[in-house]
């Protein structure tokens, strides 16, 4: 039972829900399958049971013998009841998020229809005035609100074209320009997400897509009319530029911090996200962009305070891991180690062994030089490669600064581990850009303190792998091993 959708689907839901779902499945219209009399007894055994506690689990037998008093035990009823009390909680959900304060536009959109089939012409009239209210007073610049005004006014050509009497336009202008509006926003989001997945991963073009890359299609009536349109369309342009500047990241967040006032918080966090993505982007192309870094800093404290990093209270494993890096980077050593202690608490997926905050917190460690107290903090391991691949390199450079002997042995280690990862865990550029790293490092501990001719060579492949991971700090130790 433990793997079945009904169990999976009640593993989710909240206590207050449990109840709810009781009394939804006594009324008869939701509750009318051929099984229905024992769906509420099914419900009440599986809702009250602790499915987080794997020793206390449920046998089909027994959940049989309460459900079925005094009947013999058939294969597979027990399934097809499972199926119905599923299909119950299916349709309370739907109710419970239909009816949400939210969704009023499309419960009187829906009841304008109801009216109409009625013929209830006033009533009818009523709810559209209603409807037009809400688009007026409501936020209106999402992609929602495009999309609620074009069905608005296609309903109000639909019933121009019932009264048609021969003049005027139908309402036909107002239609047309309220669906151009919720097209080419949804097409220009679309295509702004796919740019930015194109710069992080290897994907074939479809003719049809690069067209519309190419040949920007937006007409200008939508950037003047639409201040939603306008940011994503600069968005746009940015992805398609080969280089950032700070100065085209800054005029972006100069744009969303004049009008974010005007946009609702889904689409204003989308666009700083998307703003965000084009800083780490930039300084991922080309390390040397350090003032970028700065510029993605004042962002995240930004976006920190307005909550935008969060969703449901927490923070994922990605930003967490991102804002800190990146304040190590321009080095805002305080800042960062604040920020890793203030936030441990509120991590997404985070186990019991505090993995990624001892990771954070071992990056910060190494940062400052406390090396010895930096391999202490590594986790053993993680179920994800990106994790697993920064905790090894955390190890292999707290060695060198260490002049440890376990040097030699853990590369030699390290290497085996990248030969023998597949391509499905690491893709080609990431696995390449380790490589060099670890070649880098193996020239790096057998080079000469002093040396200045094979420091240069190493130091001049160094700048021609700037997409080595660890680039900076290979940089760094080669210099000073130049120096002595």
């Amino acid at each position: 039972m433990e793997q079945s959708l009904l169990v999976e689907l009640i593993r989710t839901l909240k206590s207050e829900e449990k109840v709810q779902i009781l009394h939804f499945a006594e009324v008869p219209f939701f509750n009318n399958g051929p099984m229905k009399a024992h769906v509420v007894p099914l419900l009440a055994i599986c809702l009250n049971h602790s499915w987080h506690l794997s020793e206390q689990r449920l046998e089909k037998q027994q959940v049989y013998a309460t459900v079925f008093p005094k009947q013999s035990f058939v294969e597979g009823k027990i399934e097809k009841l499972m199926v119905e009390a599923h299909r119950v909680i299916r349709q309370f959900l739907l109710v419970q998020r239909y009816f949400r304060a939210e969704n009023e536009f499309n419960q009187l959109f829906d009841f304008s229809a109801e009216v109409h089939e009625r013929k209830l012409p006033n009533r009818y009239q009523q709810t559209i005035a209603k409807l037009q209210k809400i688009q007026e007073v409501g936020p209106q610049n999402s992609l929602s609100f495009y999309h609620r005004q074009f069905l608005l006014e296609f309903s109000k050509f639909e019933e121009e074209t019932v009264r048609n009497q021969g003049k005027g336009d139908l309402n036909i202008p107002q239609t047309i320009r309220a669906l151009q509006l919720d097209y080419y926003l949804n097409l220009l989001i679309l295509i702004n997400q796919y740019l930015l997945q194109l710069k992080i991963a290897h994907i074939e073009v479809p003719i049809n897509i690069s067209h519309l890359i190419e040949a920007n299609p937006m007409p200008e009536f939508c950037i003047e009319e639409s201040i939603t349109v306008r940011i994503n369309h600069e968005v746009f342009k940015l992805l398609k530029k080969q280089s950032l500047t700070a100065a085209d990241v800054q005029d972006l967040f100069d744009l969303l911090l004049l009008f974010e006032n005007d946009l609702e918080p889904k689409t204003l966090s989308d666009c700083y996200a998307f703003l965000r993505n084009l800083c780490v982007l930039t300084i991922s192309a080309d390390y040397e962009k350090i003032e970028m870094a700065w510029t993605l800093h004042e962002l995240y404290k930004d976006n920190l305070h307005r909550g935008f990093l969060h969703f449901d209270g927490t923070i994922s494993r990605s930003k967490y891991m991102a804002v800190a890096n990146n304040a190590l980077l321009i080095e805002e050593y305080d800042w960062a180690l604040s920020f890793i202690e203030r936030y441990k608490h509120e991590l997404q997926g985070e186990n019991k062994t505090k993995d990624l905050y001892r990771l954070n917190l071992a990056n910060y460690l190494f940062r400052v030089g406390r090396h010895s107290d930096c391999l202490d903090n590594i986790p053993d391991s993680s179920p994800f490669v990106f994790y697993l691949l920064q905790g090894k390199r955390l190890e292999l450079k707290s060695l060198y600064e260490l002049r440890s002997d376990l040097l030699p042995y853990k590369l030699d280690a390290f290497k085996m581990f990248l030969s023998r990862t597949s391509t499905k865990l690491l893709s080609a550029s990431k696995k390449q850009n380790h490589s060099d790293f670890a070649n880098l490092l193996h020239q790096l501990v057998n080079s000469k303190s002093g040396d200045h001719k094979r420091c240069d060579q190493l130091i001049k492949r160094i700048l021609n792998k700037k997409q080595s991971a660890e680039w900076r700090w290979l940089l760094e130790k080669a210099k000073g091993l130049k120096e002595g």
